[in-house]
């Protein structure tokens, strides 16, 4: 089953069209009614979802590192470093979302 994403709210929504454009399911908090959400509820509806997260607000890191130490499950983050083209992030998110398991995101990190 292909890897459907959740987008924070700063990511640029070029992403998130080009991902949908080539039949990747991609949701952002705002569209969810949480553009102005804590990053804690943010993390939470990504993995209530079952959505990887996507951002580029290093905060996330902060707060996946004290999940991870309390061992509290998410569905994951993919960090998106800033200075990337549009095109290679959503190439790569597209590759990571037909080819990978949720499982694989599970309670980690991925830097792109």
């Amino acid at each position: 089953m292909p890897v459907a994403y959740y987008f924070d709210a700063p990511v640029n929504k070029a992403i998130v069209n080009g991902l949908r454009l080539r039949g990747v399911e991609a949701i952002t908090a705002q569209e969810d009614g949480l553009g102005d959400a804590p990053d804690t509820k943010i993390l939470e509806r990504a993995t209530e979802l079952s959505r990887p997260l996507v951002t580029t607000d290093h905060d996330f890191l902060v707060l996946a590192d004290l999940w991870q130490k309390e061992r509290r499950s998410f569905s994951g983050i993919i960090f998106l470093k800033p200075g990337l083209s549009i095109g290679y992030v959503v190439e790569e998110l597209e590759f990571f979302a037909k080819a990978g398991e949720l499982e694989d995101f599970k309670n980690k990190v991925i830097f792109l």
